[in-house]
């Protein structure tokens, strides 16, 4: 049974209406339609593009051995991929398109990326390794994005975001703090495993973690250009902490009867 949810503005000021209706546990964005000539509504999917180039690039870098400029990339596309969501939400102009965009571009920067980055770092390593290493990182990715997308938006994420699996994989692959082959495997089957599952972890785009995520990214950008492998070993540090800390804090709910994990669609994660 089909039940109305919101109504909403979808432009600021000269808006046409937009329905959210909720079918079962899916939410149906009905009869969108901009003002085309807003400018505003172009500069996000421009950041989400630059996600994609940058996601791109990190793939190009790692065929030809540049791997620290590959990590670099990859971790830029972090920060474009959480402008252009704070764009969309502030200027009223998020859509269906804006996300499925959104998530072709985060499949291929932190998704595809990450595992060519370890196949570039580990040559040596068995086939059957660095295919199961590949797949395993871009299907549960790919997994983790079309259940975001599917799902009603809800305050937590639902199992670990691909903007935080991915780029931590591409680190340990291939950083300043880098495993071995073995060590590499475990990394890609454990953050695979979390992207997959279902365990909640706190939303990072918003509130009082937000403004500390968004602190942390200009102290990132600082040491970027002073001195990048202070910058990749800061951006690792963060990304473990906030993995382990909320699979904690997930397995601490769960065990104390909380709030079941659920929640998903909404431009960037």
């Amino acid at each position: 049974m089909l039940c109305l949810r919101t109504e909403f503005d979808v432009v600021a000021g000269d808006a046409r209406r937009g329905v959210r209706r909720r079918n079962g546990t899916q939410e149906v964005l009905l009869a969108v339609r901009f003002d085309e000539s807003d400018w505003r509504i172009y500069v996000p999917n421009i950041a989400t593009g630059l996600t994609l180039l940058l996601g791109l690039g990190a793939v190009e870098a790692s065929r030809f051995g540049d791997v620290d400029l590959a990590l670099r990339f990859i971790l830029l596309a972090v920060l474009s991929d959480g402008i252009d969501g704070v764009l969309a939400r502030r200027w009223g102009v998020a859509s269906a398109f804006g996300g499925h965009f959104d998530a072709l571009a985060d499949l291929v920067a932190f998704g595809v990326a990450p595992g060519i980055v370890f196949a570039a770092q580990n040559p040596d390593a068995p086939g059957p390794i660095r295919v199961l290493v590949l797949a395993g990182i871009a299907i549960a990715g790919a997994w983790r994005l079309a259940r975001f997308q599917s799902e009603p938006s809800g305050s937590e994420f639902v199992g670990l975001p691909i903007t935080v699996g991915g780029p931590l994989f591409a680190l340990a692959a291939g950083g300043v703090l880098r495993a071995d082959i073995d060590g590499g495997l475990a990394w890609g089957l454990a953050l695979s495993a979390l992207m997959v599952s279902r365990v909640p972890y706190p939303r990072f785009t918003s509130g009082r973690l937000g403004r500390v995520a968004w602190s942390l990214a200009v102290v990132f950008v600082l040491a970027l250009a002073i001195d990048g492998r202070l910058a990749l070993i800061t951006a690792h540090i963060a990304l473990a902490t906030y993995v382990v800390w909320g699979l904690g804090r997930g397995i601490g709910l769960v065990a104390l009867g909380g709030r079941p994990a659920t929640g998903g669609r909404g431009r960037g994660e």
